[in-house]
């Protein structure tokens, strides 16, 4: 069995990037890793005891609050630690980022989505589908996994629904490719079987009750502040390059969709994910 936290990163009004990302540990491993972030976590708030109700990736990176009595540098090598420890032992990278023009764009041209106008829902219903893909080939029902989510009180309710009854609209993402007669077919599925791998439906949990969903807001912060610096300006020098190197750590252990037919929710998503994110 597996555990996702997931969680997300900016908002229309921060900018045009979008980023959704959840870590998956496998069960047996989860002590363990939750052990680990909590070490990490308290060795810096026995040092600055004030920031330890201020843990947001946004705001101890760039040093706002109580963060901005903390050096840099130690600020710096919390961050690119969380990140080694989210990949290491095997932990698994799972979301995506949109950019909102594209996704409105998106929208405009495929009525009856699903999600509304929900970039959030779709995120979380996308993240949910490449969690399918990836674990319905697991032997043994040791692809099982239970999503639990940064708690956001206006979207959980339809996420935990659109879950419980799925709609054949997302079908695509998750459907593997086989052969019959020596001809290309993906393989389908029936209301029965979408999503079984996800256990029941998502589950909230408040980011300050769970260091896992701390860390991926880490992650998603690190996701959408790289794709920022590609066509923005630095804070700090050397800020870019900082961020390259936290995504090809990052990178080495992210999932991605892979070949899926051409549905309308693939099309839709290949059309509002950022242009510099690989599905």
């Amino acid at each position: 069995m597996k555990f996702i936290y997931v969680d997300e990163s900016g908002g229309r009004d921060q900018g045009d990037i979008f980023t959704m990302c959840g870590l998956m540990v496998d069960a047996y491993k989860l002590r363990k890793k939750t052990e680990d972030f909590d070490a990490k976590l308290e060795a810096i708030f026995a040092l600055y005891p004030g920031v330890r109700n201020d843990f947001k990736t946004s705001r101890f990176i760039n040093g706002r609050g109580g963060w901005s009595e903390i050096d840099a540098q130690v600020r710096k090598d919390l961050l690119t630690g969380l990140c080694e420890l989210a990949i290491d032992n095997g932990g698994k990278i799972f979301g995506v980022a949109l950019s909102y023009q594209k996704f409105d764009n998106a929208l405009a041209s495929a009525p009856g989505c699903p999600f509304g106008a929900s970039y959030w829902l779709s995120s979380a219903m996308f993240t949910c589908s490449l969690v399918q893909k990836k674990m319905q080939s697991v032997e043994k029902s040791k692809g099982l996994t239970v999503v639990i989510m940064d708690d956001n009180k206006v979207e959980m309710p339809k996420l935990t629904e659109a879950l419980y009854k799925p709609s054949e609209w997302y079908d695509g993402l998750y459907q593997l490719q086989g052969t019959k007669r020596g001809q290309t077919v993906w393989c389908g599925r029936t209301t029965s079987d979408r999503f079984d791998q996800i256990i029941n439906t998502a589950f909230a949990i408040k980011s300050d009750h769970s260091s896992l969903v701390q860390v991926a807001d880490a992650i998603s912060y690190v996701y959408r502040r790289h794709l920022e610096l590609l066509a923005g300006q630095e804070a700090w020098p050397g800020e870019r390059q900082y961020y390259v190197g936290l995504v090809q750590k990052l990178e080495q252990q992210r999932e991605k969709i892979g070949r899926c037919p051409n549905t309308p929710g693939v099309r839709f998503f290949n059309q509002a994910r950022h242009e510099a994110w690989k599905l």
